[in-house]
């Protein structure tokens, strides 16, 4: 066994061979050890269905499930060894105008990706497949690429390929630990010697928890028992020509697919089975757990009755095995923060469907340093510390039983809730809030009157709560209100090298004057946004940043990745030391004026300004700015002084009218005034240069990613961000709607909603530059249907700023 390599990947089911098959393939030849405690694919990646889809709920799952069936389709001709690889098709069905939507957005969402899919009626469905049982059905979608594959033929085709690239195998080693040296190279333990390296890469699967736990990480994956039936020969199946196509019929929770002779049916039962929650024993292997046939009855019943012909045929085998879920069902990938050189490729419960996929993306972002693509759905900093042991065993018990609920943007589900809640929670409920969850956080979606019911119907039209965020939008624009944002990111950047630390990791110039606060972009090396970030100058060694909740991890992984060694900087995590109240509206200055011990007229107190005031009796880092559009100010607190605070500001805000506001209205807001969100406006395929915060580059300094947008400069600017008013009624964008001039796909929307101030619905999106012009007549496709829209100037609200400057 080797002792140095540049990369060593665990575990040796079809995920970590895909890692290091192309880890090799692309560059790091002779140079990768794959570490595997059994044998192959004796983990989970044997007893998988090898069902490979387009389908996925997100944009770039989608791509990721692309590239794995471009990869499996040639894996042959790549490696000389059959990858087991069908094209066969595959319907997706819909009992339900809800399912529908669904069904609708993935086929607008699909056509941006130029993927091959159509909607089918029940008759076409029953043509498609004979054996179909078509009552109760209201339509589909079909997918003429989708198809099977064997899950050890694909595995061990791809294991050929890397070892003909010179990656080492080791079978029958498990290792037993992981430190890191203090020159930063990873010493990996096993029980047959200790490798030094460069990368390490958690492929453990089932013991990927375990691996977490020896570089001191708790991820959130436990395993549950899956379960499908491979049917007796059926001879009608046997004669027929050709493959039928695989069906999911989400409603029913199963799937069917045709293997040779006979059909293979798949579940996802009500009751998920968790499998040694406490960590899976070293010593299991391929080992097949007893089928509880209770537990699936209802499934198996499904089964027949929407395939008639399995009630007439029996059981060949019952396959039960463990397959790792996380708290919502996608895998976790990419760097493992707050480590550098550690990355997960874990917690996959589809890994069929992605491993060629992810393999080959991982392995770019590995060897660059960016990925390709934008991972962020996958990525496994989107947990926070929230997402410990017992948050995911409850999570995972509702998510097993509704991985085929339908999907809608508006759900919260009730499951590991409430988690972490601001002081002021138990004041947000008494005045009837509806809440989701982001990111941990109980944060108040609306508010609807006293006495109305607080819920929020899924959907992916209007829902009931619109009236209510349309209530909270114009009381902002007209009186005052509080968002509570305490679940902001907020780092401290201090020492005698922080300002030009900061100069070179954002392209904005850090502030020159205290209290001085610049919106501050941090891009990655190629230009592409890494994250979004406000800098507010507290003194000449010390800066206090703010950046999206959701990201947290994500964006201090990246301050701490590219902290300088010399100790010139520290950072301090104040998240949950700060809260954060945001007081707006043209009476907000009224109501801090009554209840702050300083002046905060506009004379003294100007836009983009920070300062320490006492309000009331909590000293508090003021911010005079917003991301509604409004006067406003920012109220970053001491976290034990909120309720404090906030009893203050309702007592002064009285006389006004002051009431809180939700996630909506601000969402609401905020696209009215074009203001971009991360990873959705700002995400890994779009510079500055592309949208309206372009003036925030300031090419006369060094930083991250300049080289990048120097290139794009040059080559010229290939898209812009436009705000498109979009002609509508009871639906609007999400974002990854398609774009269209005419019949041509220009572009892709990047999220959507409506303006309850200017009471239109608006998309915001990329399009080329010529078609970026005010006035342009585009179309955008929501729910499977085109609408008309027109570029408009942005932002459509208060187009000169001048309520929030007021």
């Amino acid at each position: 066994m080797k002792t140095n390599a540049r990369a060593v990947v665990i575990g040796g089911g079809v995920i970590g061979v895909s890692v290091a098959y192309h880890l090799a393939k692309y560059g790091w030849k002779d140079d990768v050890v794959l570490l595997e405690k059994h044998e192959l694919t004796s983990g989970s990646t044997w007893m998988a269905a090898g069902n490979v889809s387009f389908f996925h709920g997100n944009y770039y799952g989608t791509q990721v499930n692309m590239k794995s069936i471009e990869i499996y389709k040639e894996l042959e001709k790549a490696t000389g060894q059959p990858a087991g690889w069908h094209t066969t098709g595959s319907i997706r069905t819909a009992d339900n105008p809800g399912r529908m939507d669904e069904l609708g957005y993935a086929y607008s969402m699909h056509q941006c990706l130029g993927l091959d899919v159509s909607y089918v009626t029940p008759e076409e469905m029953k043509k498609l497949h004979p054996y179909m049982e078509i009552d109760g059905l209201i339509g589909g979608l079909y997918w003429p690429d989708d198809g099977d594959v064997d899950p050890n033929s694909v595995t061990q085709a791809m294991a050929k390929g890397a070892r003909q690239n010179g990656v080492e195998f080791n079978l029958h080693t498990r290792v037993t630990g992981i430190y890191q040296k203090s020159n930063g190279e990873w010493v990996v333990k096993t029980d047959k010697g200790d490798i030094t390296c460069e990368h390490v890469v958690n492929a453990a699967g089932l013991w990927a928890p375990e691996v977490a736990k020896m570089v001191g990480l708790e991820i959130p994956s436990i395993a549950i028992a899956h379960t499908h039936i491979l049917y007796e020969k059926i001879q009608a199946i046997d004669e027929a020509e050709g493959y039928l196509p695989l069906v999911r019929d989400p409603d029913k929770s199963i799937y069917l697919r045709q293997e040779m002779d006979s059909l293979i049916l798949g579940m996802y039962e009500a009751n998920g089975q968790q499998w040694k929650r406490n960590g899976v024993p070293w010593d299991y292997a391929q080992e097949e757990l007893n089928p509880d046939l209770d537990n699936i009855a209802d499934c198996i019943q499904a089964g027949i009755d929407r395939f008639p012909i399995l009630g007439d045929t029996g059981f060949k085998h019952i396959t039960a095995g463990p397959i790792t879920y996380t708290p919502n069902g996608e895998p976790l990938v990419g760097p493992a923060a707050p480590l550098k050189n550690f990355y997960h490729a874990c917690g996959y419960s589809f890994g069929i469907t992605q491993a060629g996929g992810i393999g080959h993306y991982l392995a770019g972002w590995i060897m660059n340093g960016e990925p390709e693509i934008d991972l962020w759905p996958m990525d496994s900093r989107r947990y926070g510390s929230f997402a410990n042991w017992a948050y995911n065993t409850e999570k995972i018990a509702d998510t097993y039983a509704r991985l085929y609920a339908t999907i809608y943007p508006n759900e919260f589900r009730d499951a590991a809730r409430p988690n972490r809640t601001s002081p002021i929670y138990e004041y947000q409920k008494q005045a009837n809030a509806v809440f989701g969850d982001y990111y941990g956080w109980e944060c108040p979606n609306y508010f609807p009157p006293k006495g109305e019911d607080g819920y929020e119907e899924p959907n992916w039209r209007r829902s009931n709560a619109f009236k209510h965020v349309g209530a909270e939008c114009k009381h902002v624009m007209e009186k005052v209100g509080i968002i509570d944002l305490t679940r902001f990111a907020k780092t401290k950047i201090s020492g005698p090298g922080a300002k030009a630390w900061l100069n070179h990791m954002t392209c904005q110039k850090v502030p020159e004057k205290d209290g001085r606060i610049a919106l501050s972009p941090m891009l990655d090396h190629n230009g592409n946004f890494k994250t979004d970030m406000t800098v507010s100058r507290v003194n000449e060694n010390e800066f206090f940043c703010v950046t999206a909740s959701v990201g947290k991890k994500h964006d201090q992984h990246w301050m701490i990745e590219n902290l300088p060694a010399d100790g010139s900087v520290c950072m301090e995590d104040l998240t949950y030391q700060m809260g954060c109240l945001v007081l707006v509206g043209p009476k907000s200055r009224d109501v801090l004026a009554k209840v702050a011990y300083d002046d905060v007229s506009n004379e003294v107190f100007k836009f983009g300004t920070s300062k320490e005031i006492f309000v009331g009796r909590t000293k508090c880092r003021v911010n005079r700015m917003n991301y509604v559009g409004e006067l406003g100010f920012e109220i970053f607190h001491p976290i034990e002084h909120q309720i404090t605070l906030y009893q203050d500001l309702m007592n002064a805000g009285a006389d006004f009218d002051i009431r809180l506001i939700g996630m909506h209205a601000m969402d609401s807001m905020r696209l009215e005034k074009g203001y971009l969100a991360w990873k959705s406006e700002m995400n890994v395929h779009h510079t500055p240069l592309e949208t309206n915060v372009a003036w925030t580059v300031k090419m006369d300094k060094e930083f991250i990613g300049k080289t990048g947008l120097e290139k794009q400069k040059n080559q010229g600017i290939p898209r812009k961000l436009v705000c498109l008013v979009v002609d509508v009624k009871d639906s609007d964008a999400f974002g990854y709607n398609p774009i269209f001039a005419g019949e041509e796909r220009v572009g892709m929307t990047s999220s959507g909603g409506y303006g309850h101030r200017v009471e239109k619905s608006i998309a915001l999106g990329y399009v080329p530059p010529e078609h970026a012009k005010e006035g342009t007549r585009l179309g955008v496709e929501i729910l499977g249907r085109k609408r008309s829209a027109v570029v408009a100037a942005m932002p459509l609200y208060d187009p000169k700023n001048e309520k929030m400057k007021s």
